[in-house]
């Protein structure tokens, strides 16, 4: 059976405010309406359509709709706020339609505001019943904030000031984490936000005005080709394969550094997925010229008709480089222990002097 909120809650309201706004300011602003009494803001959707914040309020007194003025100005920015009251069966189902949106925004359904009321009551006669109800969703909602660390600093400015990350690195670990940690897109996108400064920030609040429903995969997307290289899958794969082993650097570091670009080249549609492996391989034996020993002891070129993957390639490899400095420390010849003879005068030959 669908859900639908009963027509009584029209006597709650819901505003369109500023994300400045505080809590405590719009609830000051609507207690100067007499006929609202006391108010409490229950919840808030951004709207991204306005740019502005719906609010979910409480009115603790019966509310006469006809009383109610279409507007209200806030006390502190002046900015006119339009109350939604909803006096008729049309007005209720948009009012029910807002609420179904925000709770899905935020994760949560009507059927989990039912389950909250009060079961002495009915679903479509108890108003504070479900008012409350959809509070108490709201705070149950795990804090999105404190499921990941905060991003990285990056502002797009080059070369790379200290304590900021290149767009490589940045993007490395944005991509990781919001795809790792299940929450709203809304909490994705403000992560994103508040990790950029300058002219990356610049970028996305132009994404913002020209789509005002971008998610966090168009805010990517956007710094990413306005900071990134604008080669091609095939100019990058060309790069990938030139690659050679630096003086000094070990196999396991090397392999990194093959990957790292390895995945531009894939992202970039230089190379199929499933070709990743072979090439790895063959990029990897073809330019280790500093670990040619190494890659005899693996054994890694009788490999190349059943590749490993990245994973086992690097355990492989990092175990050999442990047993490797494990035999050099072995073949340390032990110091040689010294000892000096001090020759001390007899009590004799003291006193004779």
């Amino acid at each position: 059976m669908p859900l639908s909120l009963p027509l009584h809650l029209a006597q709650r309201i819901l505003i369109g405010v500023s994300e400045e706004e505080e809590i405590s300011t719009v609830e000051e602003t609507l207690e100067q309406v007499k006929t609202l009494g006391k108010v409490r803001v229950r919840g808030k959707m951004f709207d991204a359509n306005n740019q502005t914040l719906t609010m979910l309020c409480e009115c603790r007194e019966a509310v006469d709709p006809t009383k109610v003025p279409p507007e209200v100005i806030s006390l502190k920015e002046g900015s006119k706020w339009k109350i939604i009251v909803a006096e008729q069966e049309t007005n209720s189902d948009l009012f029910t339609e807002k609420l179904d949106r925000f709770l899905r925004d935020e994760g949560k359904t009507l059927a989990d505001v039912k389950r909250l009321c009060d079961p002495s009551t009915s679903w479509n006669s108890n108003p504070e019943s479900i008012i409350r109800a959809v509070g108490d969703v709201l705070q149950s909602k795990p804090n999105e904030s404190n499921l990941y660390r905060r991003f990285r600093i990056f502002s797009g400015v080059h070369p790379t000031p200290p304590g900021e990350d290149n767009l490589d690195s940045w993007l490395e670990q944005v991509k990781f984490m919001t795809d790792e940690y299940e929450c709203s897109d809304k909490e994705k996108r403000r992560r994103i936000i508040e990790s950029l400064k300058g002219p990356a920030l610049e970028i996305i609040q132009a994404v913002r005005m020209s789509n005002p429903m971008a998610n966090h995969m168009d805010y990517i997307q956007a710094l990413e080709s306005t900071f990134g290289t604008s080669e091609s899958g095939e100019e990058l794969y060309l790069t990938f394969r030139a690659m050679h082993q630096r003086q000094g650097e070990c196999l396991s570091n090397f392999l990194l550094r093959l990957e790292r670009s390895l995945n531009k080249v894939v992202q970039k549609g230089g190379l199929q997925v499933d070709e990743a492996n072979k090439a790895r391989l063959e990029q990897l034996i073809k330019g280790a010229t500093e670990s040619d020993f190494m890659l005899l002891q693996l054994g890694l070129r009788d490999k190349r008709s059943d590749p490993p993957t990245f994973l086992s390639l690097l355990k492989e490899i990092r175990e050999e480089e442990e047993r490797e400095a494990a035999r050099q420390k072995l073949k340390k010849p032990a110091q040689r222990q010294y000892v000096h003879a001090v020759q001390v005068a007899s009590e004799t030959d003291s006193k004779d002097l």
